[in-house]
């Protein structure tokens, strides 16, 4: 008996320090996307029955991070593989889709709503913002969180019962009210310093700054 639980106890040793090794390899080697077999509209979730795409190109992405933001908000389904899953689960999951999206779901830290109700995509400041869906401007207005920053906000085609906002958005005229964008072809605006008034949570999973425009889809009825 005592060998049977020496053997074991070696055994789990040795598969601990190789799921611990697994997954300091897969940190280190993660990129939120492969630019190289990406498009520039890459689809990285959907939600309420839009897909939303990357705001940023995948070559200038620096992370990805869901978190809850409000009940109005509709769950996102992401696209991808989940790097906050449990590492032995992660090592058996088959979440990996061919532009390679690797994510984080991060601390809800306090908010409430759906876990994938907003994501924070990460790139430095001054980044070209793309829109993430294709549809009309229904509305821009200052961010609360960051001084000479925006919230627009988009009817989506694909669903105009919904809205989708991107949040940290500087913007000059790139789009206005009522205006139609193209998603992964109409500028925005570019990426806000929120770094400099904030302490954005992307950064515990990123090596910069951690700054971002964060997006989310909510329902209008």
């Amino acid at each position: 008996m005592a060998v049977s639980l020496l053997v074991l106890g070696a055994v789990a040793l040795v598969f601990a320090v190789f799921v611990q090794t697994r997954a300091s390899d897969t940190a280190e080697r993660a990129v939120p996307i492969d630019p190289n077999n990406a498009v520039p509209a890459t689809v990285l979730a959907e939600a309420a029955r839009v897909s939303v795409s990357t705001p940023i190109r995948p070559a200038n992405l620096t992370g990805l991070g869901y978190h809850p933001e409000g009940e109005s908000l509709a769950a996102m389904q992401p696209r991808g593989k989940n790097l906050s899953a449990n590492v032995f689960l992660g090592l058996l999951s088959k979440g990996e889709t061919p532009e390679r999206i690797h994510y984080y779901v991060m601390d809800a830290a306090g908010r409430d709503g759906p876990q994938t109700g907003a994501i924070d995509v990460g790139a430095t400041t001054g980044t070209t913002v793309y829109a993430p869906v294709t549809g009309t401007v229904t509305a821009i207005r200052p961010d609360p969180m960051v001084q000479n920053a925006n919230i627009i906000e988009i009817k989506p085609d694909a669903n105009p019962d919904v809205r989708l906002s991107v949040a940290l958005v500087r913007s000059d005229g790139e789009a206005g009210v009522n205006d139609y964008v193209t998603a992964g072809k109409t500028e925005l605006g570019t990426v806000a310093d929120s770094a400099e008034v904030l302490d954005p949570q992307l950064s515990s999973y990123t090596t910069d700054a951690g700054n971002h425009v964060t997006v989310s889809v909510s329902k209008t009825g």
